[in-house]
């Protein structure tokens, strides 16, 4: 069999990935060099395999660029040059990446691999974080063996789920043994994230699968074979038994459970009262520097922490051309929006249902956003480029679709 040059890049994209989330959480170190080797194989591979193709940036990709470019010109007027320099340094190579998986989605006219590579970095980082556990009731922290932030955890945990849905097939391509795994990962995902007690994770998977029915039911049931209905009851009966039998007793020692409705619920109404004095905080200074902001990365250094949040960081970092950032974000929900609802012509497509389902994604990822800051995340660059690619890919068809009906027409 031969092995193309983008393969190579997308072995090397699985190698950035599982490095951090896997490898690490295992071992509390990183492959010495591994992010600089990965990232250069996946370069060059790319450059190797579109040497002959057109390379072209789409709109998002530049607004990030040109934000980029922006944010370095203000690294006078930081408080702190070096948070500044640090962090643009970081943004900059998550940028590569994201317009490394672009441009491989966009080579193969497919989003298999983005979905196979968020799927097999949630199930890794599942299994090493339970595998790394050494005390189920506590927090995820470094002492227990999860080497990375329950934010971060549990975030990823909530986007392997819709992952896995599709990364390895879907309908009638989906085998039985492949609907098992899939449910089994859903388990175990829910698991980590009540260890980690991430409550917006759990809301962001709810918000998910309701938005999926509410936009989809209708399809579902209507494609759905009688073997198909029989396997899911099946399957979903013995997964909710086996739950309830062997997972639901332990849920009162978790830390989700000890948040919400132990003895730790106290500390969370006052950790979400100190989130929102960090909005107001990151508000105050967008509207005190609205052309600089604080500096890119230097909210950290004035205030001891982010703001949680990917909606006012970059304002209150950068001022008005935060707004070069949280654009894109906007712009791929219009597109999205339209490809799954649109009844213009030109946008009904064969993939309307999956355009529906990624729409509810993209719902439940901007949710997430409201409590993470993508900006310094690394996880988020996987769906942001999977999601650049898809809506070029399927612009792109219903474009052609319409140039050939205009020309029978003509």
């Amino acid at each position: 069999m031969r092995i193309r040059a983008i393969d190579i890049s997308k072995l090397a994209l699985y190698g950035i990935f599982l490095n951090y989330y896997c490898y690490y959480i295992i071992r509390g170190s990183f492959i010495p060099m591994g992010t600089y080797l990965f990232t250069g194989i996946a370069i060059v591979g790319v450059i190797v395999a579109m040497s002959k193709e057109p390379i072209k940036f789409d709109f998002e990709i530049k607004c990030w660029f040109w934000y980029f470019v922006y944010s370095i010109i203000t690294i006078v007027i930081a408080q702190s040059a070096s948070y500044a320099v640090e962090g643009l340094i970081k943004f900059f190579q998550r940028l590569v990446v994201i317009i490394l998986i672009t441009l491989i989605s966009e080579y193969e006219k497919s989003i298999v691999f983005a979905l196979r590579l968020m799927a097999i970095t949630a199930v890794s980082c599942a299994l090493a974080t339970l595998m790394s556990m050494n005390d189920y009731s506590q927090k995820l922290s470094v002492e227990s063996g999860a080497n990375i932030s329950t934010n971060d955890i549990g975030s990823i945990m909530a986007f392997g789920c819709f992952a896995i849905l599709f990364a390895f097939g879907v309908g009638n391509k989906s085998k039985v043994y492949k609907t098992v795994i899939k449910i089994a990962y859903i388990i175990a995902a829910l698991a980590v994230i009540s260890i980690a007690g991430s409550r917006k994770s759990i809301l962001a998977i709810i918000i998910m699968f309701a938005l999926m029915f509410v936009f989809c039911w209708n399809d579902y049931f209507k494609k759905m074979t009688s073997l198909q209905f029989v396997s899911i009851l099946i399957i979903g009966t013995v997964a909710i038994y086996f739950v309830y039998t062997y997972l639901l007793p332990y849920f009162e020692d978790t830390n989700l459970y000890v948040r919400i409705f132990g003895r730790g619920a106290e500390r969370t109404v006052a950790s979400d009262e100190s989130r929102l004095e960090l909005y107001k905080t990151a508000m105050g200074e967008f509207f005190h520097h609205p052309l600089f902001g604080v500096g890119f990365n230097n909210y950290l250094y004035v205030h001891g922490m982010y703001t949680h949040s990917t909606y006012v960081e970059p304002l209150a970092c950068s001022g008005i051309f935060g707004l070069l950032y949280l654009i894109p974000y906007v712009s791929m929900f219009i597109k999205q929006w339209k490809l799954a609802f649109s009844k213009e012509e030109r946008f009904i497509s064969k993939n309307r249902l999956f355009q529906k389902e990624m729409l509810a994604f993209y719902i439940a990822f901007l949710f997430v956003g409201i409590g993470i800051p993508y900006i310094y995340k690394d996880i988020p660059c996987i769906i942001l480029a999977m999601y650049i690619a898809w809506q070029r890919i399927s612009l792109g068809e219903l474009r052609l679709q319409s140039n050939s009906k205009s020309k029978v027409i003509g």
